[in-house]
């Protein structure tokens, strides 16, 4: 479009420079003088005009821009020095303009109006009585205006859910105008010719004029040979010389010019009664009589002009109109004669010879509507072999129309028929018949045009029956991989047919063709595997596209195995190759899958395919898109294997020219580090060494500091981004860098603090937004900028929500909060600076920013959140799970006390009538928080209290989390009470579950027992780890009953091994390899429990027995 428009702009350029040039030309004096002959008046210069103006529009109708056509006849209508002729002149061009703009449009509403007005414009240049070819053209253009206007009437008519019949009568009309537009009325022979209203005769009169003029010429008075004769006649020789002699040649060249447009018009009368029956009931006598009204002109045309090409296309529309009669005609006998007469018309044009200008594609045409004929009445024989050939020659894709395709689809059933009545002595040539046959049927379902879906249901029959040509391997390769592409093509227009039915709520529509397209793409598939395997002597390039499309078709009908082998060869052994990328996605996808949705068994092996394929990506096309694509599946991965050393290995193998490095070091940085934070939160035991998680996080820092560098400086903030700011923030709040810290979190792109106050909600909300706020308020509290705290306070409040679960939302932010604290200042007290005066000074900083900003809260801030917050940190600063464990022990104490005030100080709020509203929905959480408060202090009974009053709630009770806090409760007081008898009583609760107060706690083995089937199933990961950690705990308690005098201590401690036995044999991976070791450990202490000099923990298991549990 842009260099048409350019090249518009180029001639109405020139156009304008040429015609000023003139003019001026015109107006100056030559040579100072100013000669009156020499000057152009008036009209002269107007004829410069318009001689300008017309070369453009020929220039521009030449290279078919109609739609600056309509422009140049714009801006010439408003030039007031254009004549009256060249106006008129202008109306005719306009018509022709818009009509070819109509035919570029699909079938609607602007073609029609397009046309409309195309034919308005004409009948208003008629109106001028224009002569000549002028006449000639209004009228023929005003004939195929009423015929395109009524093919769009009965295009519509076909239409679902239109008036068919009512269109159809209103297409009449307009098809009578076109033969009233075209065809002169009857009369004699040598009558004259009124004024012309019609085509014909606008076309006779201008001929019998020439006719005329050259009569006189020659000296005869009247030139014979007149329209009356049948095509050129022979050219009598001036008798005498004359000075007009060139014009008597140019008067016999438009002679023989206007008898082509003669036959033209004709033609074109002849071809509109033709279209006109298709308005018409088939096999009704008007009908018939509109198909012989065109017939016969065509057979008259043919006779007169046998030669001509005009005259061929006369005789086969002839032969077409007989067909169409012929399979309309219900009557035998007459069907017999009709078909008679069509092939008898057709033979003329079907035996033609040569392959040059209109020949090949007229003869097309002929053989098909003749094979129409013969399918009809199953005669075979007829089409002889040099028919035959004619089918099955190549033919160029662009010559390929509705005839050309129609003729080998037909010769393809043809020849499929006639292969199957063959007689037994003959039945050697159906081979070969039938794989003319699936040749010519592939060739039609390769272009995908007119009668694909034909010739594709053709070649499923085929396919079934007919071998392909095992001498020729490329052959049988192309025609494999011809039906697969067909095939899919077929498989995509039943995807939009599935789309269409669905939105138009037509269920069973949108299933049928949902049954069609699975048949298509397992044809496909087929047809795929059949190329593959027939690929000697194939291109390498041919044989991979091949493959590439097989494993995408295989990866859609979710035989994701299949896909993933597919596309993992292609992309190892042909990473160069067409197609080798998208088919490494697919195989990527499809590990992800199988990881996610295969068999149980697949699932852990699936996963490390997985992340195998993405390393390939990445290795193999590092500085590309797929490889920023597989790094986010190699990261995830790494992460959800907890697999820090292959996270360590993609930040070390980022190239340092990839588009991407910025992308994949802020991810994996920013999954290395919350590595880092779990495994710092594990077990003493369980922890890596100081100076591992040191190293880690060194890398850690060094990945986000790179992958932040490489970030844009302008440019809207990214998630990835945001995250990756908010990581090294954390790291940087943990080495006590304020100054850095300020910087990342106010950082004007991406910064945390910053995106959080942008106003946009994709940062304010979610997962995101609350992470931003968590570490905003940490910093801004350590950094002792109470404002700002309060600000960030408010934005995680806004996060967490208004819904049910806002309360338990925000109560987990603010442990995780506390968990981050308890961190940072567990880092203080261990490595080079455990024990030194600054790491001291450091904490007790740390910990006085966090109580003034609390107690601030405390006091200031009455609302709920705000008074929850202030004692789940206090808890989180006391509690041994939390900071508890690296602050002097009198301060947790203080800690869990002032903890324990502030949510007492909330219930005895919800017991006034004033606030009990705002609280009420606030009280269950308020009475667990409080519950792990006096856990901490020891105060037991409180604490159950405080559990029995939760689980009194009989909705309650099923909350796994509540459940687990009441057992494991019950397990540290029996473990830590001083009363045997109470310690034995809490033990056996905490095993076997209790009931008081209305409560019902079920204890570590009801938990276990309810969380069964869950136990092998990965998905349901949290209630795996709450079903094994209820198993460990049985036994624990066990073996915490050992310390208490009057046990039976043999009796305990087979109950003990035999629950980790049953455990182990019902479940042999224990719940990963942390819940192992425990399982482990503890299995060693109940066999040296029992006098075993060397215990050697789940092994023994492995070589015996399994005892009866109790």
């Amino acid at each position: 479009m842009a260099r048409r428009l350019l090249l518009c702009r180029a001639l109405l350029l020139t156009s304008a420079v040429v015609l000023q040039a003139l003019q001026a030309q015109a107006l100056q004096p030559q040579d100072g003088v100013a000669d009156p002959n020499s000057q152009l008046d008036g009209k002269a210069s107007r004829g410069v005009v318009e001689i300008t103006t017309n070369r453009l529009l020929d220039a521009l109708e030449e290279k078919r821009m109609h739609d600056m056509v309509l422009v140049v006849l714009d801006r010439a209508a408003a030039d007031v020095a254009i004549s009256d002729g060249f106006r008129r002149a202008m109306v005719l061009r306009r018509a022709v303009a818009l009509g070819a703009l109509a035919r570029r449009e699909s079938p609607g509403a602007k073609r029609v109006t397009l046309l409309e007005e195309a034919s308005q414009q004409i009948d208003a240049f008629l109106a001028t009585s224009p002569t000549g070819d002028d006449s000639i053209a209004a009228f023929t253009q005003k004939g195929n205006l009423f015929v395109e206007r009524g093919r769009l009437k009965l295009a519509q008519a076909k239409r679902p859910g239109e008036e068919s019949a009512r269109l159809m009568q209103e297409a009449l009309p307009l098809f009578d105008g076109a033969i009233s537009a075209l065809e002169a009325p009857p009369r004699e022979p040598d009558a004259g010719i009124p004024a012309p209203t019609n085509a014909e005769d606008a076309v006779l009169k201008t001929l019998r004029e020439v006719d005329g003029r050259l009569g006189q010429l020659k000296g005869d008075g009247k030139e014979k040979g007149t329209d009356d004769g049948g095509g050129k006649k022979p050219r009598r020789p001036v008798k005498k010389l004359s000075s007009d002699l060139k014009l008597v040649e140019k008067l016999e060249e438009r002679q023989d010019d206007l008898r082509g447009q003669l036959l033209q018009t004709r033609l074109l009368a002849a071809n509109a009664y033709y279209e006109k029956s298709k308005a018409l009931p088939p096999g009704s006598a008007e009908w018939k009589g509109t198909l012989r009204a065109s017939a016969e002109r065509c057979k008259r045309l043919f006779e007169k002009y046998p030669k001509w090409g005009a005259g061929l296309y006369a005789r086969y529309y002839e032969g077409r109109n007989y067909v169409v009669l012929a399979l309309g005609e219900t009557a035998p006998e007459d069907r017999k004669v009709l078909t008679a007469t069509a092939l008898m018309a057709l033979a003329d044009v079907r035996g033609m010879e040569g392959d040059s200008g209109f020949k090949p594609a007229l003869r097309a045409k002929a053989i098909n509507a003749s094979l129409e004929c013969w399918l009809d009445e199953k005669n075979y024989e007829q089409f002889d072999d040099r028919l035959q050939r004619l089918a099955l020659a190549n033919v160029p894709a662009d010559r390929l129309d509705a005839d050309w395709l129609g003729m080998k689809y037909r010769s393809a059933v043809l020849l499929t028929e006639k292969a199957e009545v063959l007689p037994a002595n003959q039945k050697g040539k159906r081979p070969a018949l039938l794989r003319d046959a699936k040749k010519l049927a592939t060739e039609v379902a390769r272009h995908n045009k007119d009668f694909a879906r034909e010739s594709r249901a053709l070649l499923e029959k085929l396919g079934r029956s007919v071998p392909d040509d095992d001498d020729d391997p490329g052959a049988s390769f192309a025609a494999a991989f011809d039906i697969a592409r067909g095939a899919v093509t077929a498989m995509q227009e039943r995807q939009v047919e599935v789309k269409q039915a669905t939105a138009a709520g037509r269920e069973e529509e949108a299933r049928t063709a949902q049954e069609s397209l699975v048949v298509e793409r397992s044809r496909a598939i087929e047809a795929l595997r059949r190329a593959v395997s027939r690929s000697d002597g194939v291109e390498p390039e041919s044989l991979n596209q091949a493959r590439s499309l097989l494993t995408y078709l295989l990866y859609d009908a979710h035989r994701f195995q299949d896909a993933a082998a597919l596309g993992g060869f292609l992309a190892e052994r042909y990473p160069n190759a067409k197609g080798s990328r998208q088919s490494a996605k697919i195989a990527m996808a499809s590990w992800q899958l199988l990881a996610k949705e295969g068999p149980e068994a697949w699932r852990a092996a699936a996963k490390g395919r997985c992340a195998d394929m993405a390393s390939l990506i990445m290795r193999t096309w590092p500085k590309d898109a797929e490889s920023a694509e597989a790094s986010q599946v190699a990261v995830a991965a790494a992460s959800e294997a907890h697999d820090i050393e292959r996270l360590l290995a993609i930040v070390a193998d980022v190239p340092k020219d990839s588009p991407k490095r910025s992308d994949v070091l802020l991810r994996a940085g920013g999954s290395l580090w919350r590595e880092i934070l779990e495994r710092r939160r594990l077990p003493e035991d369980a922890r890596p060494a100081a100076e591992t998680i040191v190293a880690w996080r060194t890398r850690a820092t060094a990945a986000i500091d790179d992958g932040l560098r490489g970030l844009p400086s302008e440019g809207p903030p990214t998630p990835l981004a945001v995250s990756g700011g908010l990581a090294r923030c954390q790291m940087a709040i943990e080495d006590g860098d304020q100054t850095l810290a300020a910087s990342l979190l106010e950082h004007p792109v991406w910064g945390g603090w910053t995106v959080l106050n942008s106003g946009n909600p994709a940062f304010a909300q979610g997962a995101l937004g609350e992470n931003a706020a968590a570490v905003a308020l940490r910093f801004f509290i350590q950094s002792q900028q109470p404002d700002k705290a309060q600000q960030a306070m408010n934005a995680l409040e806004a996060a967490a929500g208004t819904g049910a679960e806002a309360s338990a939302k925000l109560t987990n932010m603010y442990l995780s909060m506390g968990r981050d604290l308890h961190g940072q200042l567990e880092v203080l007290s261990s490595g080079d600076r455990a024990g030194s005066p600054e790491a001291a000074a450091s904490a007790t900083a740390i910990l006085a920013g966090f109580e003034k900003f609390l107690e601030g809260i405390a006091k200031r801030d009455p609302k709920v959140s705000s008074q929850i917050w202030v004692a789940t940190m206090y808890l989180s600063l006391g509690s041994g799970a939390g900071t508890g464990a690296v602050v002097p022990k009198a301060k947790s104490a203080a800690y869990l006390a002032r903890a324990a005030e502030v949510y007492e100080g909330l219930l005895k709020r919800a017991q006034d009538a004033a606030g009990a509203d705002d609280i009420a929905r606030f009280v269950p959480s308020i009475r667990l928080k409080l519950a792990s408060v006096y856990k901490e202090l020891g105060r037991w009974d409180e604490a159950l209290s405080h559990m029995d009053w939760v689980l009194s709630d009989p909705k309650r009770q099923n909350s796994l989390d509540a459940q687990v806090q009441a057992a494991e409760i019950l397990q540290a007081a029996g473990e830590k009470a001083i009363d045997p008898v109470a310690a034995e009583r809490f033990l056996k609760e905490a095993i076997a579950g209790r009931k008081s107060g209305g409560g019902v706690a079920w204890g570590f083995g009801g938990i276990a027992n309810r969380l069964a089937r869950q136990a092998s199933d990965p998905k349901a990961a949290d209630a795996r780890a709450k079903f094994f950690a209820a198993r460990l705990n049985v036994a624990r308690c066990r073996l915490a009953r050992l310390t208490r005098p009057g046990q039976d201590r043999d009796k305990l401690l087979q109950m003990a091994h035999n629950d980790i036995a049953m455990t182990y044999r019902l479940y042999p991976d224990l719940g990963g390899e942390t819940l192992r070791g425990h399982f482990d450990a503890l299995l060693r202490q109940i066999q040296k429990e029992r006098g075993e000099t060397a215990p050697r923990g789940l092994v023994e298991l492995d070589e015996g027995s399994v005892g009866p549990a109790s």
